[in-house]
């Protein structure tokens, strides 16, 4: 694993850590976003699996993030608008250059996965593939019925505290971290309503999803009551021209999956991915990226 650090156009700091060869292999290059308040460091052990099948794999530590220069949410406030305009604005770029001629490949867990769709969506010639690990939209109503009203009692709260805080103390509440009021916001915004509207951000981004034409794939794990397959399903509805593949996969344990816990033994998750994009690099409609492709 290396660390290469990112200077910001905002004069903020991030890292990117590496993982497989120096150039980047035929299979190409992964670049992977984190869930909500998790840290890259997480995701080692999915990194170092990857690349092991290989690909070559960037993690992107995201703002507010334990190796980002941000430290104090709630006085450096940002949201989506920062995380997809600035940040992976000047990053993504950078590591479709890497890729050298290679595939670019998109991915992200959970929130992760969403912020990837979201940037693909404005930016379709600077990836090859979108692909969502334990990923949907957050819209309560997505879920199934038992669980709506306490999901939409609990996203009420979340934005209430974070309204009234000017932050949200995830990491005194137990989830999602300590994360700033306009992400909060955003992220609740969507849970709600089921509709993107990004502060500070005057972009359409339900009409942009529907005019991505990329491949998705949307890997959904049964049992997860963080990310069910409906929230899944209800994001793959808005991607009208994208070649979206959805797999919900079940433990081999026949236990329900936890939406953290698989990374430490991604295994069967990544099976699933290589297989799909070996199959992706076998037909006849290979990885575009713009004018013609990229035939892999």
């Amino acid at each position: 694993m290396k660390a290469q650090p990112f200077e910001l156009p905002d004069q903020t700091q991030t890292v990117v850590e590496w993982f497989g060869q120096d150039t980047t292999p035929q299979r190409g290059l992964v670049a992977f976003l984190p869930a909500l308040g998790a840290n890259v460091s997480y995701y080692r052990p999915l990194a170092k699996a990857w690349a092991a099948l290989g690909y070559r794999v960037a993690t992107i530590e995201l703002r507010g993030g334990k190796q980002s220069s941000v430290k104090d949410v709630r006085r450096e406030n940002f949201g989506y608008h920062e995380l997809l305009d600035i940040d992976l604005a000047h990053i993504i770029p950078r590591l479709r250059a890497a890729a050298n001629g290679r595939p670019l490949l998109l991915a992200g867990h959970s929130l992760g996965g969403q912020l990837a769709l979201l940037y693909a969506s404005r930016h379709p010639t600077e990836a090859d593939a979108v692909i969502l690990l334990a990923g949907g939209s957050n819209y309560y109503a997505a879920v199934p019925a038992r669980q709506r009203l306490s999901r939409q009692l609990g996203l009420r709260t979340i934005r209430a505290i974070t309204q009234v805080l000017r932050y949200f103390p995830g990491h005194r509440l137990g989830f999602g971290g300590r994360q700033p009021r306009n992400l909060i916001l955003d992220w609740t915004c969507e849970a709600l309503s089921g509709r993107y509207r990004v502060t500070g951000d005057s972009v359409d981004y339900d009409r942009e999803l529907g005019r991505l034409e990329l491949p998705v794939l949307m890997v959904s794990l049964r049992g997860d009551r963080l990310v069910p397959k409906p929230s899944a399903d209800y994001l793959a509805q808005k991607l009208t021209h994208a070649r979206v593949t959805q797999i919900e996969l079940c433990a081999a344990s026949g236990e329900a999956y936890n939406h953290f816990r698989w990374v430490k033994e991604p295994t069967d998750v990544l099976s699933e991915v290589d297989r799909w994009l070996r199959d992706l690099r076998g037909s006849s409609r290979t990885f575009s990226a713009g004018p013609g492709g990229i035939d892999a």
